[in-house]
């Protein structure tokens, strides 16, 4: 027979083992491990003051005055901490410390010394998108690296001979990062961004809730650049021809004549002569039995204007430097250079070696000529266009003579003539930069055949002169704004089809002269 006590002494036992157990068994180790992680000494009460401190040195006092030991990780000893503590219990103020400072410890069973480290942070995950780009341009691409090298081969100059005409659209651009510095300036500390110059993309590696952000930027920053065609003409011309420009008027000008009304006193009225003339008053009468006659209002005659234009196509000693036509994008540069490398005097080395010299002698050059640069800057509401314009002119000038052992060599010294100006103008509108003057040095030689080479009395037959005559660079800048629907160059090489008369020879320019000649003479 079973006894109903024990029955009843079962599941208590086992509701006891299941319960009741574990439960003052974790609340005596949590005790247990309070009472061994902070002793006795953990009761007291420390105070401290530190400024710009290092956590080893912290840790050190602190250890001094709680009996408990601690060492810091090499990664976080040499960390500063400022803190003040009074009367504060040993427990919480090493909580305080550590949670400030991004500070935690380790201690392993056994021991009674803390480790102190650095909280480590948990790893982001990153993801990486590639951004193909449209319209704009990677720093490292090949495009950009060609003109950074064109520039800086032009700003140092060549130490070949020889004269040359270019014109260039240059990115300035190029030399700064653009879009890949806007991209850098929202990522993450974990983000990065790498230019892919093949594709002419960049790969983007950050946290998922950074990339609306980045993909935004990018949008908005690779969008279409507007283009402006820059249609530049150079002329030289001589300064009395430049002196000629503009409206010429005759002595008298203009002439007035008052008011004249025709009438027949002395004669009688209503014939003259045999015949029956009346004069018929076109006004109205004022009234019956008054003499009629014809008004003649005051009159402003204008026929003795004269006004001339000159052109410079109809001078013969005008020069077509250049006509360039430049496709260049908005706030980039557009260079157009008429240059000759040419020597202004020599530059000689010695070197020995083992008892023995040589001496290298070698010419020392500079680029001389005209040199043109144009940055646009256009504003699609008005239809302007703000241009930076830096024209320049280098001469070679005759310099001083100076003996050298291999006689007497006359150097030429460079003269630079230069301006800079921002304005402003319209679309298709042409502005005309003058002013850059240089030097025209021409040597003319006159002879008579046969008779200038007779010994002793050939010289009389001969004539030589020099002539020195200043001459003037004159610019004429057009820009025009491409639209996106229009063909490049559609409308602006329309010009090219025309043939000016600077451009003719100058036997058929004598031709003209000759022909207007007879025709003024006739008065025609």
């Amino acid at each position: 027979m079973i006894n109903k006590k024990a029955v009843i002494f079962l599941p208590a036992l086992l509701f006891n083992l299941v319960f009741v157990q574990p439960a003052l068994c974790s609340v005596n180790l949590g005790s247990d491990l309070d009472s061994y992680l902070y002793p006795e000494t953990s009761q007291k009460t420390i105070s401290m003051d530190f400024k710009d401190a290092q956590l080893n040195d912290v840790l050190k006092i602190f250890s001094q005055q709680s009996g408990m030991n601690f060492i810091a990780s090499n990664e976080v000893a040499d960390k500063m901490v400022n803190l003040y503590l009074d009367n504060v219990g040993v427990e919480e103020a090493l909580e305080r410390i550590l949670s400030a400072n991004d500070l935690t410890y380790e201690i392993k069973p056994g021991s009674n010394i803390f480790i102190v480290k650095e909280i480590l942070q948990p790893e982001k995950k990153l993801l990486t998108r590639v951004f193909p780009l449209k319209y704009a341009t990677v720093p490292s691409s090949k495009i950009n690296t060609t003109l950074s090298k064109s520039a800086d081969s032009s700003s140092q100059g060549s130490s070949s001979q020889g004269s040359s005409s270019q014109g260039s659209s240059s990115q300035e651009s190029s030399k700064s990062p653009g879009i890949v510095s806007a991209v850098e300036a929202i990522l993450t500390e974990s983000g990065s961004v790498v230019e892919d110059t093949r594709t002419n993309s960049l790969i983007v590696s950050d946290i998922q809730s950074q990339f609306p952000l980045i993909e935004q930027t990018i949008t908005r920053l690779d969008v279409r650049i507007p283009q402006i065609l820059i249609e530049v003409e150079m002329l030289d011309i001589s300064k009395t021809t430049s002196e000629q420009l503009g409206a010429k008027f005759g002595s008298q000008p203009f002439s007035f004549s008052g008011p004249t009304k025709q009438g027949l006193w002395p004669f009688n009225k209503g014939s003259i002569l045999s015949g029956e003339t009346r004069f018929e008053n076109t006004f109205n009468s004022g009234g019956e039995g008054e003499s009629t006659g014809q008004y003649t209002p005051s009159t402003i005659s204008f026929s003795g204007l004269n006004m001339a234009l000159n052109f410079l196509k109809t001078k013969t000693d005008t020069r077509n430097l250049a006509r360039p036509r430049i496709l260049t994008l908005n706030n980039e540069t557009a260079v157009i250079q008429i240059k000759t490398d040419e020597a202004i005097g020599i530059s000689q080395s010695s070197t020995s070696s083992e008892g023995t010299s040589s001496s290298t002698i070698e010419a020392e050059r500079v680029e001389t000529g005209v040199f043109l640069k144009v940055t646009p800057q256009i504003s699609l509401n008005t239809s302007e266009i703000t241009l930076a314009i830096e024209p320049k002119v280098i001469q070679a000038r005759t310099g001083e003579t100076f003996p050298t052992q291999n006689g007497n060599i006359t150097f030429r010294d460079p003269e630079e003539r230069g301006s800079k100006s921002i304005l402003r103008i319209k679309d298709g509108d042409t502005i005309i930069i003058g002013g850059l003057l240089r030097n025209d040095l021409s040597d003319t030689r006159t002879n008579v055949p046969f008779l200038e080479k007779l010994p002793l009395f050939g010289a009389a037959f001969r004539h030589k002169e020099k002539k020195e005559s200043e001459r003037e660079l004159v610019i004429f800048i057009t820009p025009h704004i491409l639209k996106e629907d229009q063909p490049a160059l559609n409308k602006s090489l329309l010009s090219s089809n025309i043939v000016r008369e600077q451009d003719l020879p100058s036997r058929k320019l004598k031709e003209i002269d000759k022909e207007l000649s007879i025709l003024e003479k006739k008065g025609l």
